[in-house]
């Protein structure tokens, strides 16, 4: 039986406790800062690109150091995960956005899901997340569109922001995402041919790999 002086303790404590337990789940979001000037030029003498883009390939590095491109520059990048998954992209200055995007992938415990937002040069857009695969009652197995994905460029903000349902990804107990904008950029030149120009940076590291990208922490469910 408890004393009459711990019966007065738990009373003094029990607010206390109260206040230390956890209230309503909020969406958790994290901000991860990136490097300023680690945007990277395509060389389209390089082998990979060459072999992408027709090119002649001259065995140099697929990218260059561009200090001074600042529309794929990636200042940082905001992750929200609650009943929407928001991802907002900050850029040093989106003054360039014709053929410009960020292409992501959304990485969940059951595995992974593309996603998309860019712009085409005559300023049209599109934001897309790669179908969830389904079984349907015959046994087969279908693809089931995100219906209500949102992509907005905000050249006033120097931001791109794309979010979707958590639904569409099962409203996974944490995502991670993965990073890269670029653009391409294509000059007509008096023979008929064109000069072909791109840039590109990795959200979560300040260089860029052909073969991996960087990768954001883990971001709870709200």
């Amino acid at each position: 039986m408890m004393s009459r002086h711990g019966a007065r303790l738990a009373a003094l404590l029990a607010p206390v406790v109260l206040l230390l337990l956890p209230t309503a789940a909020h969406a958790e979001q994290v901000t991860i800062d990136d490097a300023v000037g680690d945007a990277k030029a395509l060389n389209f003498g390089s082998e990979l690109a060459g072999f992408l883009f027709g090119t002649e390939s001259e065995g140099q590095p697929l990218f260059l150091d561009a200090p001074a491109e600042a529309a794929t520059d990636i200042t940082r990048t905001t992750i929200k995960h609650g009943k929407r998954v928001t991802v907002t992209t900050h850029f040093r200055d989106l003054v360039d956005t014709a053929e410009h995007s960020v292409e992501m992938r959304v990485i969940v415990p059951r595995g992974r899901f593309d996603l998309s937002v860019a712009r085409s040069a005559d300023g049209s857009g599109y934001a897309q997340l790669a179908p969830r695969m389904v079984f349907t009652e015959d046994g087969d197995v279908r693809p089931r569109p995100c219906r209500s994905v949102r992509g907005r460029y905000d050249v006033v903000a120097e931001t791109v922001t794309v979010s979707f349902p958590a639904v569409c990804i099962d409203k996974p107990r944490w995502i991670q995402v993965t990073s890269v904008a670029s653009r391409i950029q294509v000059t007509p030149v008096g023979d008929g041919s064109v000069n072909l120009a791109g840039w590109a940076d990795d959200a979560f590291r300040s260089r860029l790999s052909e073969n991996s990208m960087g990768r954001s922490p883990r971001v709870r469910r709200g």
